[in-house]
């Protein structure tokens, strides 16, 4: 057990903020001699992946697994800031407990700690203390016994299980929260016990209190209608260590950002817009809006609510027509759904009910708009939590008018900048200028937050879900953004920003030349030839693809026509559509999918029963199957257009080979009605059912596309649209590449081709190794066309074969992106 002494204990000290706190914690561990002095920058990059406040004042910073070898023996440092410091927003740290583990010996003490996170005044007086010995006592050190844990309640008719801990893996921070995500995903009630006490096995903090450390016997008892899932699930999270393992660094991707390792702080985020900045940082603050509830006649307070609700709504037409001409209609449809939140007759209600109560109209607003808030949030698909970030813009836009507040944009330095934000509603992004916004990172938000979307189509280097660590930094330093990696470096040295201002120009001088030869074939040096092709959302489109260099279209989502409307699309609206095309493309392919809604993307009046798991639910064929309303009419339009240009159909989200089988029944039902000659039929191939057949599908079918940004999710078992997974989802992982690569060798047995439709298919690298797996079509978005077919047209075929062979050997996604590029 550790010996916690005077010597490990510093009272009375004093902080700016996190960093200097944990370089305080970190200096007690040196001076003890339980750490090698860079230790300090791993409890810094730790803070960085985890947040290590507690609760009640008091937080443990530690280092990552990866630098354990920086320990030289087990310790624990204490440091005392009776002033507090703030750790993350609305949380204040006085007492820091810094963690070096080599061993389990540590857990003592974090188990006698947790037991403080329950007691508010034993905490606020080892905050206050100038006694060493009140420190000693409370976390149990010098053998000092710990106080007992409040003991949970019995279970009625509980199920027993042992387990063992393996060695070096005792309950300390990560695995005891893996051990409660795992408890957590059951509906039975848990309960662990070790060495006398017994936890809550669902409470972090309870659970903490067991100090069981490696190779520890935990009895566990759970009672409720899935007890034996439940014990089945941690005994064989248990056994695989519950995830203590070494961290994984992700890189930068070379080809994508050519920066080098800062001499200062790299902070990573999740990418949200691609490009590369340089500026200095700008700490963007939103107005803050207090409102109190000053009761007044209800009728007066009805009236200032409906002005309110007018006029924020006419502000939102205005956002949505001049967003409409800067950057088109899709995006600027995200003010279109604000505009719905305002209709919604539920939250009016709720807002009304309160106001007759006599409460003042921005104080009911204000209740009525959080409490929903707070719903969204919790909601269990990350879809729809997602979408709470524009819930609470509508709401701050009506809440400043009711408050008789003007919104005070945030006054923005005259010279060009890049935004630190805690986060930036779709209204604040909407009215950044490209001109003197370089770049944006924001504490919170995901990859398909709207306001990502709107940063991509301002062509807005930005980094979203970067963490409180980047509030803490200087206004004003001179900072590199990379919004392709989703990293931020701070305070470059001169010849590191000499390097990514020379890279900026290349990048420029490199997409004139790309551009320039668009029309040249992407002609491989041995003669080999990948057809390149795009992806598109809208008629207008396939004029802009052929301008860029598409030759054809490889992928139309058919959903542009279906969704933002109240009634379907009549057939004679599709084919007007489709034959706009076809003209546009005079010529080239065009690769029709028929409708894929479903999982993320739904229609108001499709109604759909409420699914768990919408991805893994009625999407796709699946659906179309079920509504032959929405099908026939589509499939009828499709043939019709097929007479004015080269048209090819494409079924979306087949699993089976029952469900192509029904599709092309149907199809050519409709076909022979209409009496024209047949079309080629493929498949898209996203689901791991198909690859595995791949060999069967290509006899009954045309040709292959695959979709590797569904496949990746469902292969990796991963959300592609989490924000907390979007980092591990990436498509040039081995898994995903050898699924590509045994769906080709599928297809070549029946003589098909094989396309790819994905995200990958737009990066070089990964259209390097799709030409090498054996890919002969290549669709991706239109500005990557140049890029591509410019990169393919430098290497041999040969060449292509050889990388993909090596990245087909790698063990993971990035070993596959440390390869040196062809």
């Amino acid at each position: 057990m550790i010996q916690l002494t005077s010597q490990n204990i510093q009272l009375q000290a004093q902080a700016k903020n996190k960093e200097e706190a944990i370089r305080a914690a970190g200096r007690v561990l040196i001076n003890a001699g339980n750490i090698a002095p860079g230790y300090i920058e791993s409890m810094l990059g730790r803070e960085e992946q985890a947040n290590t406040y507690l609760g009640n004042g008091i937080a443990i910073p530690h280092g990552m697994g990866k630098d354990r070898e920086l320990i030289h023996k087990t310790g624990v440092s204490v440091v005392q800031f009776p002033d507090g410091v703030e750790w993350n927003p609305g949380q204040i740290v006085r007492i820091v407990v810094g963690i070096a583990a080599k061993s389990d010996e540590h857990l003592s003490i974090l188990a006698a700690l947790t037991e403080v996170l329950d007691d508010t005044a034993t905490a606020d007086r080892l905050a206050c203390t100038n006694d060493p010995a009140d420190i000693i006592r409370g976390l149990g050190g010098n053998g000092a016994k710990p106080a007992t844990a409040e003991t949970p309640g019995d279970l009625p008719n509980p199920q027993y299980l042992e387990v063992q801990l393996r060695p070096g893996a005792g309950l300390h921070a990560r695995p005891a929260t893996n051990f409660v995500h795992i408890a957590n995903e059951f509906q039975s009630e848990l309960r662990v016990s070790f060495g006398g006490k017994t936890a809550n096995g669902k409470a972090m903090a309870s659970l903490l209190k067991l100090g069981a450390q490696g190779g520890a016997t935990l009895h566990l008892s759970a009672s409720g209608p899935d007890a034996d899932a439940v014990l089945a699930a941690l005994k064989e999270g248990v056994e695989s260590g519950l995830g203590d393992e070494d961290e994984k660094e992700t890189p930068v991707i070379a080809e994508r950002a050519s920066v080098p390792e800062s001499s200062g702080r790299a902070i990573g985020g999740v990418a949200a817009s691609p490009g590369l900045a340089i500026g200095r940082l700008h700490h963007f603050r939103a107005d803050h809006i207090v409102v109190k509830d000053t009761p007044g006649d209800p009728d007066v307070e009805w009236g200032k609510f409906r002005d309110a609700i007018e006029s924020a709504k006419g502000q939102l037409e205005d956002v949505y027509d001049s967003m409409k001409a800067r950057v088109g209609k899709n995006e600027a449809s995200i003010f279109r759904a604000h505009l719905a939140f305002l209709a919604d007759a539920e939250l009016a209600g709720e807002a009304t009910a309160l106001i007759e109560a006599r409460h003042s109209a921005a104080w009911s607003w204000q209740q009525t708009i959080e409490r929903r808030v707070a719903e969204v949030r919790q909601a269990s698909d990350h879809h729809i939590a997602a979408r709470a970030a524009d819930l609470h813009d509508v709401g701050q836009r009506v809440l400043r008018l009711l408050a008789e507040t003007e919104h005070s944009e945030a006054a923005l330095p005259d010279q060009p900048c890049i935004l630190i934000a805690a986060d930036l509603t779709p209204s604040d992004t909407a009215k950044l200028d490209p001109q003197r916004i370089l770049g944006f990172v924001t504490v919170a938000g995901g990859p398909t937050s709207h306001t990502a979307i709107i940063a991509r189509s301002l062509d807005i280097p930005a980094i979203v879900g970067a963490g409180a660590a980047v509030l803490e930094l200087t206004e004003g330093i001179t900072c590199i953004l990379d919004g392709t990696s989703g990293s931020l470096y701070t305070e470059p040295s001169a010849a590191e920003l000499e390097s990514a201002r020379a890279f900026q120009v290349d990048m420029q001088r490199q997409r004139d030349e790309e551009n320039f030869a668009r029309y040249q074939p992407a002609l491989m040096t041995d003669g080999h030839r990948i057809e390149v092709v795009a992806n598109i959302g809208k008629a207008a489109e396939a004029a802009t693809a052929v301008d860029a260099g598409a030759e054809g279209v490889g992928l139309l989502r058919t959903e542009f026509l279906f969704l933002e409307r109240n009634t379907p699309p009549t057939e004679d609206d599709q084919f007007e559509a489709y034959s706009e095309m076809t003209r546009a493309l005079n010529g080239l392919p065009l690769i029709i999918r028929t409708l894929d809604i479903g999982g993320d993307k739904v229609v108001p009046y499709l109604p759909q029963p409420k699914e768990d798991n919408p991805f893994l639910g009625v999407r796709g064929i699946r659906l179309c199957l079920r509504k032959p309303e929405l099908f026939l009419p589509q499939l009828r339009a499709i043939f019709r257009a097929s007479v004015t240009g080269p048209v090819k159909i494409m079924f979306p989200m087949i699993a089976t080979l029952e469900d192509l089988r029904a599709a092309k029944e149907v199809a050519e039902q409709v076909r022979a009605e209409l009496g024209v000659p047949p079309v080629e039929i493929g498949i898209m191939v996203e689901v791991p059912s198909t690859v595995v057949m791949a060999a069967e599908f290509a006899q009954e079918c045309d040709f292959f596309s695959i979709g590797t940004n569904d496949l990746t999710q469902y292969v990796l078992a991963m959300d592609r649209m989490h924000a907390a997974l979007a980092k591990q989802v990436d498509g040039l992982h081995p898994a995903v590449l050898r699924m590509i690569e045994q769906t080709v060798r599928g297809a070549e047995s029946a003589g098909k081709w094989v396309g790819v439709c994905g995200g990958v298919a737009g990066d070089p690298r990964g259209a390097v190794i799709l030409a090498g797996l054996g890919v002969t079509e290549l669709s991706m978005s239109i500005p990557s066309i140049a890029a591509v077919k410019a990169h393919l047209r430098g290497i041999s075929h040969a060449k292509a074969k050889a990388f993909a062979k090596q990245a087909l050997a790698c063990k993971t996604a990035n070993e596959v992106r440390a390869l040196p590029l062809p």
